[in-house]
This record gives C-alpha cells, structure tokens and sequence, in this order.
C-alpha cells in the first residue's frame, strides 16, 4: 500500500512541471481572445446602435472586464 501512494505521489509532482507552463500559455492566450472580443464590441458601440442594443453591449462588456480582472493578473 506505501509503495503505490509513493507512486501515485511521485507521478503527481513529475506530472504537474509540465501543466504549468501550458497553463501560462492558455492564460495567455484567453486574456488575448478577451482583449480581440471587447475591441470588437467597443467598435460596435462607436457605430451606432438601439437603445435596446446599447443596455446589451454594455452587460456584455462589463462581463468581458469582469472576467479579464480574474484571468489576466
């Protein structure tokens, strides 16, 4: 039984080395997909829009800015 708990723990600290760094990479790259999508909904709020449509655009961009303050530190 110490064997294969010793194992499972030396399997869980070779394995975790090579999470990290693919996790950085995909941090980086959701906080570049959220910079790309609030771009394009503020250039969608600078051409014109209903009053209907503006209550939506911002709901959506105060999300996209709520979720860029918990992903992109």
């Amino acid at each position: 039984m110490q064997r294969r708990q010793f194992l499972q723990a030396t399997l869980m600290l070779l394995a975790v080395p090579a999470i990290l760094p693919a996790a950085t990479g995909d941090r980086n790259a959701r906080c570049l997909r959220l910079a790309n999508r609030m771009a394009e909904l503020r250039l969608k709020m600078r051409l014109g829009y209903t009053a209907r449509q503006g209550r939506v655009y911002r709901q959506k961009l105060a999300a996209l800015e709520a979720e860029q303050r918990l992903v992109c530190r």
